[in-house]
């Protein structure tokens, strides 16, 4: 009997250390410190809810010399479904691919109110991370600048476990974020400096409450930003997952070759919870479709409504005036203008007539005028969607500056006709030989608010701008 007893007592004592051993494995060590990892690996589901408001002053300068301030507000929601599609140990690289039931936004640009939504059609995103660059794209086809803007939103491309500790901790115990960790959180392309810590401030009811922060400085697309923030997460302990945060930061962004500056102020708040699964982002839901980035499948698509035109764009392309006369875009790579295209609808010509490419190089002569050099290259084609083709390059200078023009005059045979125009320096060809053809290559016209008829029969090339003219030359 009384071995029995001794083997029961042995028995009792070692179910109560594996109770014990569990205890520690989610989440507290038998020394009062904590292990806060995260559940995080392929095929992990969770449910997430996003509220972000922002409210400031756009910085402008379009003279170049005033800033002037622009009040904005900004009010966007969003909801999805999430699965883990890859994720390293320590989570610097993560792709997850989401289905949004809700994603949409409410902006106020002092008395101009403006509403952005995701279209249904394409509300399955994939979004992928490394330490040096985060994408997201749509894997149903290319996002219009909005859409992109819309979901590209603080921890879009971070898992939040990313902003646990490494080690174990105990309450009051900090810990240094890392440089991509904070970028990501903060939609940051690099991180110059910044001092952000976690600490782990209580635990009660087997959650473990961590506080955020610090200050940033960084940059994004080239341009200078200093953050200062201020935050809450909640890391649940038996379920192994953050299921909430809340970050409050004061953001100023200084104003680039292609986009305004900002000072502003912004919340945001997440709420998240693991799920077994999701119908919406399961395999027979991705069949066919392309997980991974690709160069068309990150296209911006642009649509000229009131001029009757669409094209898809680089990302670095940015539209800087969208009128019913003209559309400007300018394309900036890592702070740099690179190039400007402008585009214009020309009226329409008689039935049966084309512009030929001899009288087009007369009037590209004439529009450039003193500046003009020479012709470089002249030529014609006919593209899959039956848009005729005029292409004309042109050296030239302007204040001393060696510059290339590249004249485009596309056509079809309903008589649809639009000009466009690429300036860039000289020393800069070379290096983006192709973007105009790439631009090119996706323009199409559709149904909009249609030009008068030509009253002359001549060749025509009102959307050629000037070298002199400051509003639409690079510089």
């Amino acid at each position: 009997m009384g071995w029995d007893a001794d083997r029961r007592r042995r028995a009792l004592f070692t179910a109560a250390a594996l109770i014990l051993q569990l205890a520690c494995q989610i989440g507290r060590a038998a020394d009062n410190t904590y292990q806060l990892r995260a559940n995080v690996a392929p095929g992990s589901h969770q449910q997430v809810k996003v509220v972000i408001e922002t409210a400031g002053d756009l910085k402008l300068n379009s003279d170049g010399t005033e800033v002037k301030r622009l009040p904005i507000k900004v009010e966007a929601n969003l909801a999805y479904v999430e699965r883990t599609l890859a994720a390293s140990q320590g989570l610097a690289t993560l792709k997850v691919v989401r289905n949004y039931a809700q994603a949409d936004a409410h902006l106020r640009l002092r008395d101009t109110e403006l509403n952005h939504r995701l279209r249904d059609d394409r509300r399955l995103i994939v979004a992928e991370s490394t330490e040096k660059q985060a994408t997201t794209f749509s894997p149903l086809g290319p996002l219009t600048r909005e859409e992109l803007e819309l979901i590209d939103v603080p921890a879009s491309g971070l898992s939040l476990a990313a902003l646990l500790p490494l080690r174990v901790v105990k309450v009051e115990q900090s810990w240094q974020q890392p440089d991509w960790a904070v970028a990501k959180l903060l939609g940051l392309d690099i991180v110059s400096q910044h001092d952000v810590t976690g600490t782990l401030t209580e635990v009660k009811d087997n959650i473990a409450v961590i506080s955020l922060q610090g200050k940033v400085v960084g940059a994004i697309d080239g341009v200078t930003s200093e953050i200062e923030l201020t935050g809450k997460l909640n890391f649940d302990l038996k379920q192994r997952a953050v299921t909430w945060l809340a970050l409050g930061y004061k953001e100023n962004r200084a104003i680039g070759h292609a986009q305004p500056g900002f000072e502003i102020a912004g919340k945001v708040r997440m709420v998240a919870a693991p799920i077994r699964s999701a119908t919406e982002v399961n395999d027979q839901a991705l069949a066919n479709l392309p997980t991974k980035a690709a160069a068309g499948s990150t296209l911006i698509d642009f649509v000229a409504e009131t001029a009757g035109y669409g094209l898809m764009h680089d990302r670095r392309w940015n539209v800087m005036v969208d009128r019913h006369d003209a559309t400007i875009l300018r394309l900036v790579d890592r702070g740099d203008l690179i190039a400007q295209c402008n585009i214009s609808r020309l009226p329409q010509l008689a039935k049966g007539e084309q512009l030929t490419l001899e009288a087009f190089q007369e009037d590209v002569k004439k529009t450039l005028g003193k500046n003009f050099s020479q012709i470089v290259e002249a030529s014609q084609e006919v593209s899959d969607n039956g848009i005729r083709t005029l292409r004309v390059i042109v050296s030239g200078t302007t204040s001393d500056l060696p510059i290339q023009w590249t004249y485009y005059h596309l056509s079809d045979d309903a008589g649809n006709r639009a000009a466009l125009v690429f300036t860039i320096e000289g020393n800069l060809v070379e290096r983006f030989a192709q973007i105009d053809r790439e631009l090119i290559a996706a323009f199409r016209f559709q149904a909009g608010k249609q030009p008068t008829p030509a009253e002359s029969k001549g060749p025509e090339l009102k959307s050629a701008a000037r070298p002199d003219d400051s509003s639409t030359q690079a510089k």
